[in-house]
């Protein structure tokens, strides 16, 4: 069943003013390639009947000759855009500004800043989720308190890990906070140790496999040097910053007990439920908040080390 929750009437007002800002949705690509990204265009019929598909018909139409309307997409039956599932209508809006179609930043934010204005009354926003080559990567979603702070997190933390290994574990933990809490949990988990493993290894410190996850916590707080160098006395200035990191012990233990009894990784029986959303979503960002600390304490990208749980 279709999802329509973001009605025609946000659609239109968006392609009115991207029209009237010569903000054409295809970027520097051709509209056909545009949206073979998107669509099946050689599977869609044409309305040519000298063609055999949409790609081919949109060509002739929009590449070689533009004698269709520069607003065509949005009347096309074939594309159906200002009526389509509100997933595809924001996977289309997110390719518009993804930086292998649009190079110009103030163009990519006017874009956004246009989105958003108008999805905000439907309960939607484009917001950046990633990054490539240190320019932003947008998806649609549905606004939910709090999940901004995490997206920007995720980002943050990439530009220290950034490998497909650790960049699918973000993903999965902050993807699953409002589907599947204890899926959120046990990768958070699993993130805090490739973390703290992955600096240890590049400070040339030995790892204990026999650690527990407060005890891996320590030794990463000992590897790194948290002495404010501008601090009027800064031995007394580091006691202080390792006395407050030590009570993240206190909160790691949580995570360990929570993944233990909600996490991914353990047997569950046919009555099990999850942990309320709030709680995933407050151990994610604690979680995050951790991860970034010690990675930019840290200073350099860290080598990574993968966690694996049989």
């Amino acid at each position: 069943m279709a999802n329509n929750k973001i009605s025609d009437v946000t659609g239109r007002h968006i392609a009115d003013e991207m029209t009237i800002g010569k903000l054409w949705y295809h970027g520097n690509q051709t509209e056909p390639d545009f949206l073979a990204r998107l669509y099946d265009l050689k599977s869609l019929p044409s309305r040519d009947y000298r063609y055999t598909n949409a790609y081919d018909d949109i060509y002739q139409h929009m590449v070689n000759n533009n004698d269709w309307d520069e607003d065509w997409i949005y009347g096309d039956p074939r594309i159906n855009l200002l009526h389509s599932d509100d997933e595809i209508y924001l996977r289309f809006l997110s390719a518009t500004v993804h930086p292998r179609v649009r190079t110009n930043s103030e163009d990519v934010s006017k874009l956004v800043e246009i989105y958003n204005k108008h999805l905000a009354a439907d309960g939607f926003e484009i917001a950046q989720t990633d990054e490539i080559s240190g320019k932003p990567i947008f998806s649609g979603r549905q606004k939910a308190i709090g999940q901004a702070q995490l997206v920007a997190k995720k980002v943050e933390i990439k530009r220290y890990l950034n490998t497909a290994y650790v960049n699918g574990k973000i993903n999965t933990m902050t993807d699953a906070i409002h589907k599947d809490t204890d899926l959120a949990i046990g990768t958070a988990k699993e993130l805090l140790e490739t973390t703290c493993k992955s600096i240890l290894r590049q400070k040339g410190e030995a790892i204990n496999s026999d650690w527990t996850l407060p005890q891996l916590l320590k030794a990463t707080t000992n590897a790194l040097d948290f002495k404010p160098k501008e601090a009027d006395d800064p031995d007394k200035a580091e006691k202080a910053i390792k006395q407050i990191l030590s009570g993240i012990g206190t909160i790691v233990q949580g995570v360990g007990e929570l993944r233990n009894g909600y996490g991914t990784g353990h047997g569950k029986d046919a009555n099990f439920k999850g942990l309320e959303i709030k709680y995933a979503k407050l151990l994610v960002g604690v979680v995050s908040e951790i991860a970034i600390l010690y990675l930019a304490t840290n200073g350099e990208t860290a080598e990574l080390i993968e966690t694996v749980h049989i």
